[in-house]
């Protein structure tokens, strides 16, 4: 079978070299950076927030062709190491029906809209009456890793999904929503830097199918910083300050439980959890950037008047 990557120029992160270095690593990153999350892109998912509000609807994907996608496709990292991030994406990825019930539950009374793009709506037994945005969105990601998974590994994942810990009020609403919207942002965070990171080391078919998840948690990343820069000024940003080891952390932890103590960010993959640690900060540095854009008039037409807290 002829490689994939002798017959491709280009890819979405540029020229896809076949033994890349860091710095050309970090090249095909801020390019798919600046593909990805331009400041317009973000500027123009977060005005469709409106839409979604009114007429929820989830985004449509491209239609991927599993039957093109070949190992050969990784570029530039071990296919064992590219399988373990992938698996740990589709375990993280799965048990979002609790995610979207728990996002709800603090939402409902903050601000119902966002509550129904988030988690849906709820009969008055607890009985889903409709999905939402979000999760009819992200419901989509860990079948398409387990997927990706299958193709490449010839094998089945089993994945072992994340507890949820699920809505625990403390009695300050306020602060009830902005410690859940921060792990929210943080979450839609991390994720779009691991898959910028896969993107960065794939080409072809398999790159285009990661490019499916990505764009939609791109989607949900702006509405939520919108959303809290709506809310609560600038004041989220002190807690954000110290997320990328928090991140980091996370994905060390997850993964070495499923590689049964096997590190993927131990010093013999040190420039894997460089490269990493450079995504998170030029992701970071986007959104702060595009943060200066947004105008208090824009965040009052999209979310209506900021709450008042006692």
């Amino acid at each position: 079978m002829k490689s994939h990557l002798k017959v491709c120029s280009t890819d979405l992160a540029g020229y896809p070299y076949q033994n890349p270095h860091y710095l050309q690593t970090r090249k095909r990153i801020n390019y798919l950076v600046d593909r990805y999350l331009s400041v317009e892109i973000l500027s123009d998912r977060l005005f469709d927030t409106i839409d979604q509000f009114e007429n929820p609807c989830p985004r449509r994907w491209e239609l991927i062709d599993w039957h093109g996608i070949v190992p050969s496709q990784i570029v530039g990292v071990q296919p064992e190491l590219f399988c373990r991030i992938i698996a740990g994406a589709a375990e993280i990825e799965a048990p979002i029906s609790a995610y979207a019930k728990e996002s709800w539950e603090y939402l409902q009374h903050f601000h119902p809209q966002m509550a129904r793009f988030l988690g849906g709506t709820f009969d008055d037994n607890g009985a889903v009456l409709e999905l939402g945005v979000w999760q009819k969105e992200e419901r989509q990601h860990s079948p398409t890793f387990k997927k990706i998974y299958n193709v490449l590994t010839g094998e089945k994942l089993f994945t072992i999904p994340n507890s949820v810990q699920g809505y625990c009020s403390t009695g300050d609403l306020r602060q009830d929503v902005y410690n859940h919207m921060i792990s929210r942002i943080s979450t839609e965070w991390g994720a779009i830097a691991v898959y910028l990171w896969l993107m960065a080391h794939s080409t072809g078919t398999l790159q285009q199918a990661i490019a499916q998840p990505l764009q939609d948690e791109v989607n949900h990343l702006t509405k939520f910083w919108g959303f809290c820069r709506w809310a609560f000024s600038e004041s989220y940003f002190h807690q954000l300050k110290g997320s990328t080891n928090n991140l980091i952390s996370l994905l060390k932890h997850h993964q070495y439980e499923r590689t049964h103590g096997k590190d993927i960010l131990s010093s013999a993959n040190i420039s894997r959890a460089v490269e990493l640690s450079f995504i998170f900060t030029r992701v970071m540095v986007r959104l702060r950037r595009w943060n200066w854009e947004l105008s208090p008039s824009t965040l009052l037409h999209l979310y209506g008047n900021p709450p008042k807290f006692s």
